[in-house]
């Protein structure tokens, strides 16, 4: 029998009731996680600003692979938990052959996605300089004595070129977000099988992928702009960005806002493993059980 399609909202609603139910466990798992980052955010800017190697370089690279050790434990845990029902081991956490079949399985689907990323942007960006390069030829500029560069001739695009450019975009987009989606039960599937699945997963997404899509976006989109949000707040409350990002940008790009405000808020999302992973993971295994039609832990 065909299992059911997957329903969105109650998914969402599935992964934020696991969160409220094991919050407590959860947090308690995150303490190492959450530590070895906010001490390495802390020394990040310390060591960037110098530009002499000390002891201190040192500490914050045995505390960027502590981070991922921690990450990699607490993922794990927070799908177990999610899966099977079970948390082991020391605060929760375990680093054994299951964590390892994570971490592969994480990188295997990081992979396939970046993959799929760079070749739809080498067309999306194929595809804008051959528009622009169009709208200077109509302007009677001739593209290659001009000196234009892409952004410079940006300013020639008329509106049927923008519509061009921005449905590429949003439909490269579109690719990579369905592919993501037709991947993420790879992580649960393995917890359960207790054997990396990849792409022996991917028929459990069948007829599914926009769905289970959509989940993730309403799942993650709230965690994200509340997070953003706080961010901002407590910028405000302090009166100065919470995360001085000055030194670890290039000199090139420190003067551009948008990659300075990328890049703290990259540093300060990272900071709140110990909500987004069971959020995230309560998804997957919901997802993972309808399915599969396997009950729920």
């Amino acid at each position: 029998m065909t299992p059911p399609a997957v329903p969105v909202l109650r998914s969402v609603f599935a992964a934020y009731a696991f969160f409220l139910v094991h919050w407590r466990k959860i947090l308690i798992a995150a303490i190492p996680y959450t530590a070895a980052y906010a001490a390495q955010l802390a020394l990040m800017p310390m060591t960037a600003a110098s530009s002499e190697p000390s002891a201190l370089d040192l500490v914050v690279a045995l505390l960027s692979l502590a981070t991922v050790v921690a990450s990699v434990a607490l993922s794990a845990a927070s799908l177990r938990l999610a899966v099977r029902g079970e948390m082991p081991g020391w605060l929760g956490l375990q680093l054994g052959h299951e964590e390892l079949r994570v971490f592969a399985v994480y990188i295997l689907i990081s992979l396939l996605i970046v993959i799929v990323f760079v070749l739809v942007f080498l067309f999306w960006g194929t595809l804008f300089g051959t528009v622009t390069m169009g709208a200077l030829e109509r302007a009677g500029i001739d593209p290659e004595a001009s000196g234009f560069d892409v952004a410079g001739a940006t300013q020639y695009m008329g509106a049927s070129d923008w519509v061009v450019v921005v449905a590429a975009g949003l439909a490269g987009l579109a690719i990579v977000t369905w592919l993501s989606a037709r991947l993420v039960l790879a992580l649960p599937a393995t917890i359960a099988s207790k054997r990396i699945q990849v792409m022996k997963a991917w028929p459990l997404s069948d007829g599914n992928g926009w769905r289970i899509a959509a989940a993730l976006v309403l799942a993650g989109l709230p965690l994200t702009l509340c997070e953003l949000a706080l961010y901002e707040l407590l910028s405000t409350v302090l009166g100065h960005r919470l995360i001085d990002v000055s030194a670890l940008i290039s000199a090139d790009l420190s003067g551009t806002p948008g990659v300075a405000r990328a890049r703290e808020y990259g540093l300060w999302l990272g900071l709140f493993a110990a909500v987004n992973y069971p959020v995230m993971s309560g998804l997957y295994a919901y997802l993972y059980q309808k399915r599969t039609r396997t009950p729920a832990a």
